[in-house]
């Protein structure tokens, strides 16, 4: 069984994997994330091009460069990478080879629509007169820069099956096994994760959220949370209210045997309760080191943050109004005492 834990971004699925390394019979990878399957040129735009809704060869061929190119990112230096570059690398090319059914060299159109106004200029400049005059002069084709090796790949053979073997590749380049129950965090996007499920081996998701009070004043305040939380809206409460809303408002929120929603407060506040919830949605019983990992008593910390940062009360306040159905009642408990250590 393949279990991806996921949010929105900075909702706490990391406080549900460090809950699921206290079980003994789960393999939980939490240094990596395979993000192949969500992330833009990655497997569900590849599925869309070259399976769904291909249009004539152009939009395979696009989506199997634009994917080779995505491979390089394993080459920049200093950034931290999570899977061994030359086994990922590795891997990505295996898996996107396998997919072609064809290649040649020529040029299309996305090769001058490269946002480059004189390189545009320049490519179709090759393509109208440079080209054809001069196979004229030497009376054979002449296939160089700027044309290009292009690919063809209409709904490829095995499409799915080798999709989960390079996964599997993965997994297994990340020290986990993909034959036993493996974790790993943000594999899934948390708004629709069933997009995902085609690519793994018996998948199940839980999907973490979160308090949008909380999460509006860690975004503002992300320089009190190690520097995170700068991918969403800083600055403004309205333009994060509809951040907020739409990643989320055309989702059932329902439980199902593969998908699990979670609740970042409940995790702490409800502790107890959510671990059983769990356990059944997994199938594991054996808590061998309870709170080991997950430690409630410093989590909390990151919740009721309103009361961390009374200035921003009109913030607040718009914030319920706006999206009264995501809050938590905070009211059922304790107020938090601040004096600890939110991370």
């Amino acid at each position: 069984m393949f279990v991806g834990v996921c949010g929105y971004g900075a909702t706490g699925s990391s406080a549900v994997v460090g809950l699921l390394k206290e079980y003994p019979e789960l393999m939980v990878c939490d240094k990596a994330e395979i993000q192949e399957a969500f992330k833009v040129d990655g497997l569900q735009d590849l599925e869309y091009h070259l399976v769904k809704q291909y249009s004539r060869h152009i939009s395979g061929d696009a989506a199997i460069v634009r994917f080779k190119k995505s491979i390089t990112y394993y080459k920049t230096p200093v950034v931290k990478k999570t899977i061994p570059p030359q086994m990922y690398i590795k891997a990505a090319n295996k898996f996107v080879d396998s997919l072609i059914q064809g290649s040649w060299y020529g040029i299309d159109n996305i090769d001058y629509n490269t946002g480059h106004p004189l390189l545009n200029f320049i490519i179709l400049l090759y393509k109208k007169l440079v080209f054809p005059n001069y196979e004229k002069l030497i009376g054979h084709p002449f296939d160089h820069w700027p044309a290009r090796k292009m690919y063809l790949s209409i709904n490829p053979e095995g499409f799915y099956e080798k999709a989960k073997c390079y996964t599997d590749e993965l997994i297994r380049a990340s020290g986990a096994d993909p034959e036993q129950t493996v974790v790993f965090d943000q594999v899934f996007e948390g708004n629709a994760p069933q997009n995902c499920f085609p690519f793994f081996r018996d998948p199940k998701a839980i999907v973490v959220d979160r308090d949008p009070r909380d999460l509006w004043l860690f975004s503002k305040y992300a320089r009190d949370a190690k520097g995170e939380a700068r991918f969403m809206p800083r600055q403004d409460v309205k333009v994060f209210v509809e951040y907020y809303k739409r990643l989320r408002e055309n989702q059932e929120r329902k439980d199902t045997d593969r998908i699990l929603f979670v609740r970042f407060e409940d995790v702490i506040y409800n502790y107890d309760e959510t671990v059983k919830r769990i356990e059944a949605f997994l199938g594991c019983e054996n808590h061998a080191e309870p709170k080991k990992y997950f430690k409630p008593e410093i989590s909390i910390n990151n919740t009721r943050l309103m009361d961390r940062y009374p200035q921003c009360k009109k913030e607040i306040e718009y914030i319920e109004k706006m999206l009264p159905e995501y809050l938590f009642d905070f009211s059922k408990y304790p107020k938090v005492d601040y004096s600890g250590v939110m991370f």
